[in-house]
């Protein structure tokens, strides 16, 4: 759940680590809170460049409990047969990405609990760094932070622990509860109400706090609990999206039998003949019948007007190689996943042959209309697809895959 895009730090355990552009003001303000507020009056009397130290590292320490968090949750989702692409670090925490639901109940349930755990272990550890550096007199900056670090943990896993979704405990609720129904759907909706209730409760408490002159107090606790509402939604409507997309098949809504551009076109007959007469981003591109690529209308835009009469086609065609691959029988979920970063087409590949091409851009709206037509929704099953799932006659294939 990116707010504010992210970028890649490393690789942890097979999983990349990537850190959200809102993780540095949250983490500014954590360390002058520490700085400014909560070392000073835990450990008073010591220099201004003490509790900067102090409060640089209980702050880069947390955020690596957080981590830590996340990976507790990423492995154990990969125990449990749940593929997780990467953890991301952001302005409340963070989140281990995986790339589809739990199968199960028990997988969710496991999954999700590996992190509280990872907190309290955390906790006992840093509690027990606290009591050794008291035994070794160690100085009393180190053992206030170790023992900050400790609770902070403790809280941090008692916190998750509340049954609202998208927190842990509201994603063991919604484990619980699809397991008595059997249904993951209104398990979810359950939790997210749940995530919403806490999220309200926070904001009355924080313009409370307000209220009565207590001004950090107040803006943490609203601010932090206008945060969960908002990820109690949109983490709804994220689920919702995923389980229509898993229930409609790529067939149902891909272009079939896609325009072909042979590879030898002028870049110039190209344009107007096929750019500029139809709704698509790009086309496949074939020599002799077979599939060679993919061009896009930013590649023929970008040659010369003066040298786009004999410019071929297959100059600014990206080898199909790089382009993501769908069967028209598999969901949306699985093909849409597929899709990184500069792909913006996908080929449909049956029995070697192309069959159809789907635009990323265009499915919302397509699947919107599935759902106004009502031909798909999250409480029935999916629609059966054409052509390999229903047995449909497609007929003969345009283009060969290479």
């Amino acid at each position: 759940m990116p707010l504010f895009g992210s970028f890649r730090i490393g690789r942890w355990f097979g999983f990349p680590i990537r850190i959200d552009y809102s993780w540095f003001p949250i983490a500014a303000l954590v360390i002058w809170t520490f700085t400014t507020r909560e070392f000073p009056r835990a450990l008073p009397f010591y220099p201004s460049s003490t509790y900067l130290a102090m409060g640089t590292a209980a702050a880069l320490l947390f955020f690596l409990s957080v981590l830590l968090h996340e990976l507790g949750h990423a492995l154990a989702g990969r125990a449990r047969g749940v593929e997780v692409e990467h953890i991301t670090l952001f302005i409340f925490g963070g989140i281990a990405q995986a790339r589809d639901e739990a199968r199960r109940p028990l997988d969710e349930f496991v999954l999700t609990a590996a992190g509280p755990l990872a907190s309290l272990a955390l906790a006992a550890a840093f509690h027990g760094g606290r009591v050794a550096a008291e035994a070794w007199a160690a100085p009393a900056p180190a053992v206030t932070v170790l023992g900050f670090l400790a609770l902070l943990n403790f809280v941090l896993a008692v916190f998750n622990m509340i049954p609202g979704f998208p927190l842990d405990g509201g994603r063991i609720f919604r484990s619980i509860v699809w397991a008595v129904t059997g249904d993951l759907v209104k398990a979810t909706r359950w939790a997210t109400q749940g995530g919403r209730l806490f999220g309200g409760a926070l904001i009355v408490l924080g313009l409370f706090n307000l209220s009565r002159g207590q001004f950090i107090s107040g803006v943490w606790a609203a601010f932090i609990g206008w945060f969960v509402v908002n990820a109690a939604s949109s983490s709804l409507r994220h689920f919702e999206l995923r389980t229509l997309l898993r229930r409609i098949p790529v067939a149902t809504v891909m272009n079939p039998r896609p325009r072909m551009i042979e590879a030898e076109m002028p870049v110039e007959r190209a344009i107007s003949d096929y750019f500029l007469r139809g709704r698509e981003e790009a086309y496949p591109v074939a020599r002799d019948g077979d599939l060679v690529g993919v061009v896009e209308a930013q590649a023929v835009s970008a040659v010369r007007k003066d040298a786009r009469a004999t410019t071929p086609v297959a100059a600014v065609t990206r080898p199909a190689e790089e382009f993501p691959v769908a069967r028209p029988d598999e969901s949306l979920a699985e093909a849409l996943f597929r899709i990184r970063v500069r792909v913006s087409y996908l080929l449909v590949i049956e029995n070697g042959f192309v069959v159809g091409a789907l635009d990323p851009r265009e499915v919302s709206a397509r699947v919107q209309r599935l759902q106004r037509a009502g031909l798909v929704s999250l409480d029935e099953k999916p629609p059966a697809a054409r052509g390999a799932a229903s047995g449909e006659d497609l007929g003969p294939p345009p283009a060969k895959s290479a």
